[in-house]
């Protein structure tokens, strides 16, 4: 068997399985996966930390939608922890008088909010990003989930994208959706290993424990995450508890965020690569490092064969057609339509079946009802020009990384 056919099998054999494991946990646990408790009974303290450096322009609405949550007043408090701003963010925010505003010189998000966990008076500590709006129930959603477990050490929610207007806003939707669909399925196995900025929730005893945020990692989120699955805690995932984030929309924006998020997640790995396969660890040895290591080579690997197969066939069709005018014998082939199946042929058709059951389950199940005509089409922008990106971000991820290149936040 040729190399490239064996590469070929092996992506597309490994991808199935991950994907049918996802479809498993589905039909599993379908039932369960938008649970959620709105009482307002024996509810703890909340510290709500928002990290800001130049968000003028969203700031305010981030501060509205955080004062009006829908949870007793006496019982959180919101501090805006300004690191550093040149534009207005600081003026803005010392505008609302219900908050707290700490002015402090740049140093990074991650810094930014263990001071903010330093000055905390409150038991839980929320973390939320300048740019998001959330729902007036989220908060109440994702603290009641603490009740469930006492080894809960953190809650996370449903991001979903606000700005929808333009063809990139609408891809986003369709990723972020699909994301915090898995991210819900992970939970079933212990395996959610991102605690992302929009809201996410902590005990204040554990990330005092822990040592808070790392500062040297460009997503703090997903490293913090590793180290409560490290120990053996659990962090469960709120996918009733909706928070909406204003996400790129220019397309330089978009690939700069990709890439801090692969080299975030490659300085994650590196940093707890000894937990790989290694049981004590619970399920980031057995699941989540494996599940992070094996989706970055099977997108460098799918990324190689798909280049070598169309790469080649563009490349032969080009010397054909130079060859058939320098012997001026000009041909014309229809050698596509090939009926007979193949390995090849079986295996990708499978692989596709297999996605787009498990991509139409989500966003049915995320947003119910028929799918409309416009979000088929970006569907399918989605998923053959879209997902294309991915390897090639994480191609420059890796030279950056490996470069020890850094990129702020």
């Amino acid at each position: 068997m040729e190399f490239i056919t064996g590469l070929y099998l092996f992506v597309i054999i490994i991808s199935i399985y991950l994907y049918s494991i996802f479809l498993l946990l589905l039909f599993k646990n379908r039932k369960e996966l938008f649970n959620y408790n709105l009482s307002k009974e024996n509810l703890p303290t909340v510290s709500i930390l928002i990290p800001v450096y130049n968000e003028e322009k969203t700031i305010a609405g981030t501060i509205n939608s955080v004062l009006n949550l829908d949870y007793p007043k006496d019982k959180i408090e919101i501090i805006v922890l300004n690191d550093g701003s040149t534009d207005n963010t600081e003026r803005i925010a010392r505008s609302f008088k219900e908050i707290k505003v700490i002015t402090k010189p740049n140093s990074g998000k991650a810094d930014s909010l263990n001071y903010g966990i330093n000055i905390a008076k409150n038991e839980f500590i929320a973390a939320v990003d300048a740019d998001c709006y959330h729902e007036k129930d989220a908060l109440l959603k994702v603290i009641n989930c603490f009740k469930e477990d006492p080894n809960i050490e953190a809650v996370t929610s449903a991001v979903r994208v606000k700005n929808q207007e333009k063809l990139l806003g609408k891809l986003q939707f369709i990723e972020y959706t699909l994301i915090s669909w898995a991210r819900k399925l992970l939970e079933f196995i212990n395996s959610v290993y991102v605690t992302p900025g929009p809201l996410s929730v902590y005990r204040k005893s554990t990330l005092k424990k822990l040592g808070g945020f790392d500062k040297n990692n460009m997503t703090e989120d997903i490293e913090l995450a590793w180290r409560i699955l490290r120990n053996n805690h659990k962090i469960k995932m709120c996918l009733s508890a909706k928070v909406y984030t204003v996400v790129p929309e220019k397309f330089s924006k978009w690939w700069h965020q990709r890439l801090r998020w692969d080299i975030g997640g490659l300085q994650t790995f590196s940093k707890h690569k000894d937990t790989l396969g290694k049981t004590k660890y619970g399920m980031l040895g057995v699941w989540v490092a494996p599940f992070y290591l094996s989706s970055f080579i099977l997108a460098l690997l799918g990324f190689i064969v798909a280049l070598y197969i169309i790469g080649g066939r563009i490349i032969s069709k080009i010397l054909l057609y130079f060859y058939s005018i320098n012997t001026n014998s000009f041909t014309l082939e229809f050698k596509y339509l090939n009926l007979t199946p193949s390995i090849f042929t079986i295996f990708g058709l499978l692989l596709i079946t297999i996605y787009l059951i498990y991509i139409t389950f989500g966003l049915k199940m995320m947003d119910p009802g028929k799918i409309p005509t416009h979000r088929k089409f970006t569907l399918l922008v989605y998923m053959f020009f879209y997902l294309i990106l991915y390897p090639l971000v994480f191609i420059q991820s890796l030279y950056l990384f490996f470069m020890n290149k850094t990129i702020k936040w």
